[in-house]
């Protein structure tokens, strides 16, 4: 009889659970120094925000909600998070990278990729790169994919122009002129240690 009545209780317990509804209040702040649009989803609906810096919304939600950043990129931007707030900071946790480069002055392109960074976190188009040793700021990590060379600089030979840095499928080339004629040579880059970079020919 004991055993039938426990069992009752633990079956009307998890009844009581799984029906149980969450709801509240959450409030999103913008302390970053872009505009923030949003997607605030609950109950099978979305509605849409564009949030200004230093200011704040609050809204209602029952049973679930996702709270997501459609723009900028969120590369550029750091989020924290309570039970009733959700802030919105510029992303101060950089990547410092020194760029070795033995090649020519080059100039990387962010592309939209939204990795490149100037020392104070804001982001930027592109970076010049001189030769030789070059400390660079990036909100994620470098790679291979990431690191995009301008091919904006030409020269010409005879009546004959020629683009600087070249991009042949997935790999760089460096054109130059030597005794009146073409020299090509690959372009190496080269992830010496975890934050050292060699551009090499």
């Amino acid at each position: 009889m004991k055993k039938i009545v426990l069992i009752l209780l633990c079956a009307l317990s998890l009844f009581i659970s799984c029906g149980k509804k969450e709801k509240g209040v959450m409030t999103i702040e913008n302390k970053s120094s872009h505009v923030l649009d949003i997607e605030f989803a609950q109950n099978y609906s979305s509605e849409f925000i564009k949030l200004q810096p230093n200011d704040s919304i609050s809204r209602s939600w029952d049973r679930y909600f996702h709270c997501i950043i459609e723009k900028p990129s969120t590369n550029i931007l750091k989020r924290q998070q309570t039970k009733e707030k959700i802030t919105i900071f510029d992303n101060d946790n950089l990547y410092s990278y020194m760029i070795i480069n033995g090649v020519c002055p080059l100039k990387l392109l962010d592309e939209n990729q939204f990795v490149l960074a100037q020392d104070v976190g804001v982001p930027v188009g592109s970076i010049n790169i001189a030769q030789g040793n070059n400390t660079i700021k990036t909100f994620k990590p470098l790679s291979i994919k990431n690191i995009i060379l301008s091919s904006d600089e030409t020269f010409a030979i005879g009546s004959t122009t020629y683009k600087k840095i070249e991009k042949i499928g997935d790999d760089y080339f460096f054109n130059y002129e030597k005794n009146g004629k073409l020299e090509t040579a690959q372009i190496k880059i080269i992830f010496a240690s975890d934050y050292v970079v060699k551009i090499t020919k």
